[in-house]
This record gives C-alpha cells, structure tokens and sequence, in this order.
C-alpha cells in the first residue's frame, strides 16, 4: 500500500469499522488521513447508532436487578458483541460495577466492540488489575487497532502499568493506531530510558514493521525534547541499521516523521546520521528530495545541510537554494 503511514492507519482502522479489508477501501487513500478518520467517525456514529433504542431498553432493566444477577444472565445468554452495545448505554459505573465481576477473556472480547465514543468514562472506572488483564489478553490476541483506541481512554496510572510492563513490540504497534498524538506522547513520556531505548532497538532490529511504527510513534510526539532523546538514541544505531531506517522513511512516504527526529537530535547524531554513505548514493538523493519537494521540507532541510560531508552538503543547498 503506497501510502504514508498515517493514512495507512486510518485505512486499517476504516476497513475495520466496516468488517472488511484495506484492500477494500484502499479508494480512500487519495483522501488526506484526517479526512479517512472523519469519515470512519461517522461510520462509526452511523453503525453504533441503529437499533440504539432497543440496547437501552435492555440496560434499563438491569437497573432494577442485582449485579450478580445480571453478570449471570450476560455470561449464559448474551455473547460479549452484545454486551459491549448494552454496556454503552448504561451509566459508565454501573457497567464497570458488573465488568470488575466477568472473566478477563469476555471482557476483552467485548472491548473489541466497545462504543469508542463512550468507552473512555467506562474503562477509567473498572479496577485497574482487570484493565492491565484485558490489554494482555487483547495483546495475545493482537488486537493492537482496539488497544489504540483504549489508549486514549485509559488512566495515566494504567497507562504506567502497561507501557511497563508489555513488550517493546506490543507498544510500537499499539503506538501505530492510537487516537490521539497527545495522549501517546504522556504514554511513552512515562518510560523510563533504559525502556525507550529497547523502543528504539526493537524499532530498528525487530520484527517486519516495526521500523515503519517507530517513524509514526516518532512523527506523531507532541514534545521536541522527547522526540530527540528517541531519535538520539537511534542515531547511536550502527551505519546498517540507520541506513535501513532511511531506506523504510522512503519506502513509506516517512521522510517529514525522519527529519522531524534528525532535526531535534544534538550535533553528534545529526552528523552520524547526515553522513550515511547512502544519502550520497544518487538514486536515494534524488528519492529524498522529492520527498522534502512533496512535504515542502527546504527549510528543514537547508537547516541541516551544515552537518553533512562536503560534496553532499553543496548538492543538498543547492536543490535548497533552487526551491526556496
């Protein structure tokens, strides 16, 4: 799919929506990614909306019976799809009060068809040990697109919990479809350094993919100061593995995500990474400025050009000086 990585998020999570393939709304990759994400709001709004009237007939009546009464009658007689409607029409305590008594693999089950527009106050109510239960389970099952969408409902202490304690891998893919750009930089804000840094390893050497989620994770942080230590920490990445990082940047439309770290990391990783041998082989060059052409990236770019090698440095200002 030869889109940048954030319309290719949302085309996943669209196709999702719509119980079918990114191939089959790969038609929307012409659209900007925020576009792709108001039109999959709505599909949303449109699905969970229809027949809303009878799932809150259903949550009124469990007002009236006791809570264990209730956990009986969802686990024997309704599977967790229609569960999760129901609990989107209760008052968020009241569903958390009967969510802290089911088992982990229903809940996670039924998070999966969570109302995203009213999970948030549900989740910040369930016991924290059964939330960090769930994204382990939702993890094992490789649910990274729900996990995404939980982020930005979860609190800042089970936020803690799980960046802590789930592998590296899981993060940079729960990373990749998370909602909001803030509410994943307070996430990855709480890693301790010895964390970030096996990030950025297994973002670098790790499985396929990886690579294209750590250059998301890394153009989608809202704090310079953290965005630098993480690509500071990749520029201490041997010739190979920063040279296959720039190869995926533009393999994946990537390069704005890719200078955005390179231009807030000190002197020494700029160096290290501006003088790959690479950058001045002609056809990756040529592949880089037309990227910085697409993105409009001269000024980023000329800003660059003193940390790069001599002969490097006069081709680069002067496609700067031509565009600018």
């Amino acid at each position: 799919m030869g889109t940048d990585l954030a319309t290719r998020a949302e085309l996943v999570k669209l196709a999702r929506a719509l119980g079918t393939t990114p191939d089959g709304v790969a038609f929307a990759a012409v659209l900007p990614h925020e576009d792709i994400r108001r039109v999959r709001e709505r599909v949303v709004a449109t699905l969970y909306d229809e027949h809303r009237g009878a799932f809150q007939r259903v949550a009124a009546i469990t007002r009236v019976l006791p809570t264990a009464v209730n956990v009986r009658i969802a686990l024997r007689a309704f599977p967790p799809l229609l569960a999760a409607r129901v609990a989107g029409e209760m008052t968020p305590d009241r569903a958390a009060e009967l969510a802290d008594r089911m088992p982990v693999e229903y809940l996670a089950e039924a998070c999966v068809h969570l109302d995203p527009r009213r999970a948030g106050p549900l989740v910040q109510r369930i016991r924290p040990d059964r939330v960090l239960g769930v994204v382990m389970e939702l993890i094992s099952r490789r649910e990274f697109i729900t996990l995404g969408r939980m982020l930005d409902a979860a609190s800042e202490g089970v936020i803690h919990d799980v960046a802590t304690t789930v592998s590296t891998e899981a993060l940079l893919r729960i990373g990749f479809y998370a909602e909001s750009g803030a509410q994943l930089t307070r996430a990855v804000a709480l890693l301790p350094p010895a964390r970030l840094r096996g990030v950025v390893r297994d973002a670098l050497s790790g499985a396929p993919g990886l690579a294209s989620a750590g250059l998301a994770l890394l153009g989608r942080l809202t704090d310079d100061e953290l965005r630098g230590r993480l690509a500071g920490f990749a520029a201490e990445s041997g010739t190979e593995a920063l040279t296959a990082l720039l190869h995926t940047a533009l393999d994946d439309d990537a390069v704005p995500a890719l200078l955005s770290g390179v231009a807030v990391m000190d002197e020494d990783g700029q160096r290290r990474v501006l003088r790959l041998p690479a950058l001045s082989a002609p056809e990756v060059l040529d592949r880089l400025l037309r990227a910085v052409e697409k993105h409009d990236l001269w000024q980023t770019m000329a800003d660059l050009t003193n940390h790069m090698s001599g002969e490097l440095r006069l081709r680069v200002t002067a496609a700067c000086e031509r565009r600018r």
